[in-house]
């Protein structure tokens, strides 16, 4: 009996007052309260009201990932690829989720995966960013291009390579991202999981044919941002599979310097097992071994001169 009292007053607010409409559909659907919202459907209420930061009931149900009432509001015809005052939808913040449920219910309700946030975010980055292989297909299935980028420019590959979130970034390839493509400093999936240091993801990406050679804009290639990075692991997996460890980028920098510079002796030991110049020079005339000496590392200058490096 309490409980149809407290319908009956929502229903007479929603009736009377469009604030407190907007607050009792909005609030009884992040409370997962179904009896609530169907009352106050019934009664007449606009199922699009929407609170002060544009979001409306079907915004909060999919946050909460409830099906009935994402189901119920459906049915009352709510505004599927409404957008809130950041831009996003209510199929976002599912996939943002990872609520598979739900996601699958907004589709079949025609919500659309390709709106972007101003910031150049859909469903699909949402998704990819925060690690969710499952909503990365189901968003795929739904007709999305798996290398949509966002508005830096970088490809949901690229994001993935990034976080090192090995699930998506097989996800992505077996639906055929592209990992040739660059973003705009010409860095490519393989050049980025190697600058942070993501060694599965790099093993996948060169088992399924990503170029080793490639440069980006400064002429680096993998092994450069692996080595300036200092994961001499990587570097390994790559010298391995026939990088060339005398490559210098735009500036004539030579590799062995930059491993010097980052006084990261595992580097400069790996590259001379590779056979590196070690009387390479730089743009300024310079060697390895002045560098070494310069930044007073003895290990390092012991090996340089040990393995033939001179001034």
């Amino acid at each position: 009996m309490h409980k149809l009292i407290f319908i009956l007053v929502f229903v007479f607010f929603s009736l009377h007052s469009s604030s407190e409409e907007v607050n009792y559909l909005l609030t009884a659907s992040a409370k997962d309260d179904i009896e609530t919202v169907k009352a106050i459907l019934e009664s007449g209420a606009d199922v699009n009201v929407v609170d002060s930061n544009n979001l409306n009931a079907l915004m909060y149900a999919a946050r909460k990932n409830n099906s009935e009432i994402i189901n119920l509001l459906i049915k009352n015809k709510i505004k599927v690829n409404h957008t809130d005052a950041s831009g996003w939808t209510a199929l976002m913040y599912a996939a943002k989720k990872n609520y598979t449920e739900s996601i699958n219910l907004l589709l079949n309700a025609k919500a659309d995966p390709k709106i972007t946030d101003p910031d150049g975010w859909s469903a699909f980055g949402l998704a990819a960013s925060a690690g969710h292989s499952e909503t990365i297909d189901l968003l795929i299935k739904a007709g999305i291009d798996p290398n949509n980028r966002n508005n830096s420019g970088q490809t949901i590959l690229m994001i993935a390579a990034k976080k090192g979130n090995l699930a998506v970034v097989k996800s992505l390839l077996d639906n055929k991202a592209n990992f040739t493509l660059k973003d705009p400093n010409g860095k490519t999936a393989l050049m980025i999981a190697c600058a942070n240091g993501n060694i599965d993801v790099v093993k996948m990406l060169l088992n399924r044919g990503a170029d080793i050679h490639t440069e980006d804009k400064s002429k680096w290639t993998a092994l450069t941002w692996s080595i300036e990075k200092k994961y001499p692991k990587i570097a390994n997996i790559l010298l391995e599979r026939g990088a060339d460890p005398n490559h210098k980028d735009d500036q004539k920098t030579p590799l062995i310097h930059f491993a010097v510079f980052n006084n990261d002796y595992e580097s400069v030991k790996l590259l001379i097992e590779y056979n590196v110049k070690l009387k390479a020079r730089d743009q300024y005339g310079l060697t390895p071994y002045v560098y070494a000496l310069k930044e007073k590392n003895k290990k390092i200058v012991e090996i340089i001169k040990d393995n033939g490096g001179t001034y």
